[in-house]
């Protein structure tokens, strides 16, 4: 089951097609690179020029990439999803609220 809880979200005119529950940077594409930096998750697909809803700050389930821990900082992954921060992170956006093994959904809180 897919949800969000948002607490903040804003409109996005997309510059590229995402599915819902990508991440999308602050150019308003999919993220699709290490460590990048993240404006939020988006709540429905769309395809470039689209105006999508994005979480900013909230809960969101997305695809982890590589076993994660409860309450590991998280940054995005070239393949989509996230994965735990590394030791100096430069985009850490979020926090895992649950456990995730790798390519199982972690339950997030976006900041």
């Amino acid at each position: 089951m897919q949800y969000l809880m948002d607490v903040f979200s804003d409109t996005s005119t997309l510059t590229t097609d995402v599915e819902a529950f990508d991440l999308v940077g602050y150019n308003d594409a999919k993220v699709t690179a290490d460590d990048a930096p993240v404006k939020g998750v988006a709540k429905n697909p769309g395809k470039a020029g689209d105006d999508i809803g994005v979480v900013l700050i909230g809960a969101a389930r997305v695809r982890a990439k590589g076993a994660i821990a409860k309450g590991d900082k998280l940054v995005s992954a070239a393949t989509g999803g996230v994965k735990t921060a590394g030791a100096t992170p430069a985009n850490a956006f979020a926090r895992a609220l649950t456990d995730a093994a790798d390519g199982a959904f972690v339950k997030i809180f976006i900041r």
